[in-house]
């Protein structure tokens, strides 16, 4: 009978040809949906391969268009899974586990790869398929074997090298990315909205509290208007299920079945079931199991000292009915004699740990537990103490037992347990970040709940408030009176008004079915949790072969036990050897088949070769049969000895295998956690999409309104006065006691393009690089800060009078952190002559004074340095305030630098520190590309908190990639204006040149321990690339940490690099402490809580 095939099929074919239409125009979701439909009608067809292969590249292409690393990762697991259904997929299967090897960094993945590979080079190729699957067969075979067989090189050398790092190769591999949506992106207010802060914030209590009942008729209104009929149905039918089920949330299933369910436990029940999500051996009794919590519990808790054996078999014998009434707490009992022996305690501590660490982590199997009890049986039986006793002496049922044993049996156990594989780098922990980036981005984290009657949703008060945590409802619905939920709730703040403008479109379109909702990634996590079910199956089966193995070696102790048994009534002249007697009944069995007989004949094999290990193969009868005869003389002690050892090996093999099935079923439940996770659907994430541009524009109403009804009442005022006056305005300009930051300079305006940033870009800014003559308000505002010759000298008095108490450490170790710059120094070394006379005025005269002293090398007399200090203070005391940060007195001292320049050579802040960078967007969604105008800064500013706890979530990360994955958070708007379509995207970061020095600002709360502050200082590296930052750079532009400006509770300090070593350098004096090596600078920190802030990097010069 012919194999059907679906390519027969024209409706089929057709069908298949739109699914990959669909997905080239974008559809990704509809055309994954659509194969996966495909395959599971044709799960028989012989050309289901074609299927499996077009929606791995499916995945394929998905990877490569993501930002995001991690979900990049699940596509590219997804896509192997799909691959490794079906053999003639070998070469795509073995591509893509090297990619996911190198990747992760993962031996595992490069094994399988060698597997694969080799097993492709034996594929063949059918050659009656249809034309369609002819077409993708060439592909398949084109240079195959060149390219398999590079695979195979490239994979063992890696694999020869160990050359493995978690995530350094996947942040490498993403030199492109943008983004890292770990943590949820707000998006800031636009223009059109910023005027609504300060009208809610001027609102009545009254008023806001009232705003947040929504009256579900006129948003019923709302809906119907802007979606029309369809969507005031699909609004009537989500609010229908929230009032029957009082839950927002539902799991469904996304295969074709499209089930649904009330919780996560009925979700995966059914993937177990349904969708293959599991895999369980046929027979129960094969089935590995963990260890209760009972036994992990008596595991834990006990004490593990080593038991007097003799004196306790003694009162096992005397004094039995004492011991049967031992008292046992959590399995251990205090009554049994201890003994003093080091040894046996250090194994027996040993012992503990592994079996705890196996508990924590769910891979101590009831077998290797079963294992471990028969050791007290055995050695106790030596005593002729019976295991009945030890069952009456609840004994069998502790983990105490163990401790009545020898070092000897103690080592035999420890020797399994360091064989025991404690992780799998198979990338799950990838997978959960990529989820929690998913659902980070689209998860409702505040609750929406009803009035008894159902006429009212009622936001959560919360948004009332500033700085609310997310929270995790569950999706419950809960009914309120308003006026009793809204009565004591205080309206602090304008978060509100984010939370309105916080949606990436308000699109005139209805949500997509519940389906299409995350498919394609939740497919692709199917299939990663398929594919570990396969990997699952694949260990049972070996595990199954190990014991037909072991069956073997039964028979064969069986027959040298029947041999010794029938030499009692035998001459010994009679005696059969075992090796003749195995070897005969081989002969017998040859011409059998059978699996029992092959695995029959590699035992005896084994035993008389006296294998190390087990051998499976057999590759011919006659062979195997010459290797046994050969030995047929072989001595019985030999032969029992090989027997024993290879007994031991299968029992360790069996155990070992059992812990490594359990280490993969934890990444199967991890994955099918996820792939739940990922089945939930929130039916707020709709209901907030109608929600936030109705009351949006309930609130920009009653602002009109507002602004409206005062235009009306000046209106009338005017009218009341008797003659006409010019009216006065009564509003008083605001001024400001806090600094902001510098502005951007605008280098040039190419385009008009909408340049709001999701997030501001973080960067130390620079204002106007020179001033022209007619910028007189520039030219006022430097001139303020600069004190006249007369003020000079009052000010200097004051400060020399007062230098106790007005010692500023900010300034003091910021100067010194940049005269520690070696370029730098060298540069006013050789540049006597730093500016032109016309520009003299616009520096103070005591930071001329302070640099003309370092140059000549006068600051290094005695109490000159704590002299110009005292002077610089007193002169910028205008620009720099006592409570200034570093940052703020680097921004200050650079301003002044500025005209630190002559008519031969650019500005000194020029030439070192600003750092020239271009923006530009290409927009994901209508794919218009805008470059911005080029920028100035001085360096880039990062949350202290945000480097340390990216380091925490990404392990072995540079700092480098840390300071990237922040800048991913940088969005902006593609320019309605510009033809764009007003969607947020990720920017790319440009400079042609970089500068001699790079500074990087960290910002503190504050309020750190010093485990934290010493988690972020490890998080920092001395030496960073910063062609990994930038675009437009050649690789390995390094530059090394030269010094450091930290604070420690209010007070600065200065680290600097001097001579191979890092020196923090006291107040008022060049001279300074020995700290040490890097590492002892990262110890230093947390130790004395030591917050760096202002890192100076400096340029590796070429050695070429």
């Amino acid at each position: 009978m012919e194999t059907t095939t679906f390519l027969r099929d024209a409706k089929r074919v057709k069908l298949y040809k739109e699914a990959k239409d669909l997905f080239a125009n974008g559809d990704h979701s509809k055309a994954l949906g659509m194969i996966e439909d495909m395959i599971l009608a044709h799960k028989g067809d012989k050309n289901l391969w074609l299927l499996h292969i077009e929606q791995g590249n499916m995945f394929m292409d998905l990877a490569k268009s993501t930002e995001n690393p991690y979900v990049d990762f699940v596509y590219m697991l997804g896509s192997v899974g799909c691959f490794s259904k079906h053999v003639l997929l070998s070469r795509p299967y073995a591509d893509g586990l090297f990619y996911l090897a190198e990747v992760l960094g993962s031996v595992l993945y490069y094994k399988k790869c060698v597997k694969v590979a080799k097993q492709g080079l034996s594929v063949t190729y059918p050659e009656d398929s249809g034309s369609l699957a002819q077409e993708t067969l060439q592909v398949l075979k084109k240079d195959m074997e060149t390219e398999l067989e590079s695979l195979i090189e490239d994979a063992e050398f890696n694999m020869a090298g160990s050359k493995i790092g978690e995530l350094t190769g996947l942040l490498q591999k993403y030199s492109e990315a943008e983004v890292l949506q770990s943590k949820e992106c707000v998006e800031p207010v636009k223009s059109e909205f910023i005027g609504l802060r300060s009208f809610w914030l001027g609102l009545d209590v009254k008023v806001k509290r009232d705003f947040m009942k929504v009256s579900i008729p006129k948003l019923m209104s709302f809906v119907e208007g802007v979606h029309s009929r369809k969507g005031r149905d699909a609004f009537e039918q989500v609010l229908a299920s929230a009032k029957e089920n009082r839950k927002w949330t539902l799991w469904m299933c996304r295969m074709k079945c499209s089930k649904k369910f009330s919780s996560d436990e009925e979700c995966k029940k059914h993937l177990e079931q349904e969708h293959a999500a599991d895999f369980k051996p046929s027979k129960e009794m094969d089935m590995v199991k963990r260890i209760g919590k009972e036994w992990a519990r008596k595991i834990s808790v006990g004490g593990w000292e080593p038991v007097d054996t003799v004196a306790a078999v003694e009162m096992i014998k005397s004094q039995l009915a004492d011991v049967k009434a031992f008292s046992y707490k959590n399995g251990w009992s205090k009554e049994w004699p201890l003994a003093a022996d080091e040894m046996r305690s250090k194994l027996l501590k040993e012992i503990k740990n592994f079996l705890v660490m196996f508990c924590d982590l769910k891979i101590l199997s009831c077998n290797i537990r079963d294992w471990v009890k028969l050791y007290p049986v055995t050695h106790l039986g030596k005593f002729n103490v019976s295991e009945q006793i030890l069952v009456d002496s609840h004994l069998v049922e502790t983990p105490q037992s163990i401790c009545f044993l020898e070092c000897q049996q103690l080592n035999e156990i420890l020797n399994l347990l360091k064989l025991i594989k404690c992780e799998r780098d198979d990338g799950a922990k990838l997978v959960c970040r990529a989820v929690d980036s998913i659902l980070g981005s689209t998860r409702a984290t505040e609750s929406i709940d009803f009035d008894p009657e159902f006429s009212f949703l009622l936001l959560d008060r919360r948004l009332l408030k500033s700085n609310n945590a997310p929270l995790n409802d569950g999706g419950t619905i809960n009914v309120f009176d308003p006026n009793v939920h809204y009565g004591k709730a205080h309206a602090r703040g304008d978060d509100i008004i984010s939370w309105l403008t916080d949606y990436n479109s308000v699109e005139k379109t209805l949500p997509k079915p519940i389906r299409e909702h995350n498919l394609d990634i939740w497919l692709a996590v199917l299939r990663a949790v398929q594919f570990t079910c396969r990997t699952l199956e694949t260990k049972y089966v070996k595990k199954l072969q190990v014991l037909d193995y072991s069956k073997a070696l039964l028979v064969v102790e069986d027959l040298c036990k029947g041999e010794k048994e029938s030499r009692r009534n035998l001459q010994e002249d009679q005696w059969n050897s075992y090796a003749s007697l195995l070897c005969n009944r081989c002969e017998e069995r040859v011409p059998g088949n059978s699996l029992a007989t092959k695995l029959f004949l590699c035992a005896v094999r084994d035993v008389l070769q006296g294998a190390s290990d087990l051998t499976f193969d057999l590759p011919d009868f006659e062979g195997c049969m010459n290797l046994i005869r050969e030995r047929k003389n072989l001595g019985d002690d030999i032969v029992l000895k090989s027997l024993k050892r290879l007994k031991s090996v299968v029992t360790f093999k069996v155990l070992l295998i059992d812990s490594r099935i359990l280490l993969v079923d934890n990444s199967r439940i991890s994955l099918l956690n996820n792939l739940t996770r990922l089945s939930i659907f929130d039916n707020r994430t709709y209901i907030l999409q109608l929600l936030k541009p109705f009351l949006l524009n309930e609130i920009v109403n009653m602002e009109s309104k507002a602004k409206l009804d005062a235009v009306v009442a000046d209106l009338l005022l005017e009218e009341e006065k008797s003659r006409p006056k010019k009216k006065k305005s009564n509003s008083k300009k605001r001024t400001s006691t806090s600094r902001s930051r510098p502005l951007y300079k605008t280098v040039e305006d190419k385009t008009s393009v909408n340049h709001e940033p999701e997030i501001t870009s973080p960067s130390l800014t620079v204002q106007e690089d020179s001033m022209e003559p007619g910028d007189t308000l520039a030219s006022e505002r430097v001139m303020q800060n600069m004190p006249g010759e007369n003020s000079h000298s009052e000010h200097l008095e004051s400060a020399l009078g007062e230098a106790a108490a007005r010692y500023n450490s900010a300034l003091d170790m910021t100067l010194k952190a940049l005269l520690n710059i070696k370029i730098l120094k060298e540069d006013l070394m050789h540049n006597r002559k730093p500016f032109q006379d016309h520009l003299e005025d616009q520096i103070p005269f005591a930071l001329q004074k302070f640099f003309a002293a370092f140059v000549s090398e006068v600051i290094k007399d005695e109490g000159m340095y704590s002299c110009l200090l005292r002077d610089l203070l007193a002169s910028l005391e205008e620009v720099i305030s006592m409570s200034s940060s570093a940052a703020e007195v680097l921004v200050a001292i650079l301003e002044f630098w500025h005209y630190w320049k002559n008519a031969e050579r650019e500005s000194l802040v020029t030439r070192f520190f600003e750092l020239e960078e271009n923006e530009r967007m290409s927009c994901r969604k209508c794919r218009k590309k805008l470059k911005y105008p080029e920028q100035s800064s001085y360096g880039i500013v990062i949350a202290a908190d945000s480097t340390r706890d990216l380091k925490r979530a990404l392990g072995n990360i540079r700092f480098v990639d840390i300071l990237k994955v922040i800048r991913m958070e940088y969005k902006m708007f593609c320019d309605i204006k510009a033809d764009g379509c007003g969607i947020t995207n990720f920017v790319h970061h440009i400079i042609s040149k970089c500068p001699p020095i790079f500074t990087i600002v960290l910002e503190w709360e504050k309020n750190e321990t010093g485990k934290e502050i010493f988690e972020t200082a490890k998080a920092l590296d001395w030496e960073i690339d910063i062609s990994r930052l930038y675009k437009g750079l050649e690789p390995k532009t390094n530059y090394r940490l030269v010094s450091m400006v930290c604070c420690r509770e209010e007070e600065h300090i200065c680290i600097v690099y001097e001579k191979n070593r890092w020196v923090n350098l006291r107040r008022d004096t060049f001279a300074g402490e020995d700290v040490g090596t890097w590492k002892s600078v990262v110890r230093f920190c947390g130790e004395r809580k030591v917050r760096p802030e202002v890192l100076c990097y400096e340029i590796v010069r070429s050695t070429s």
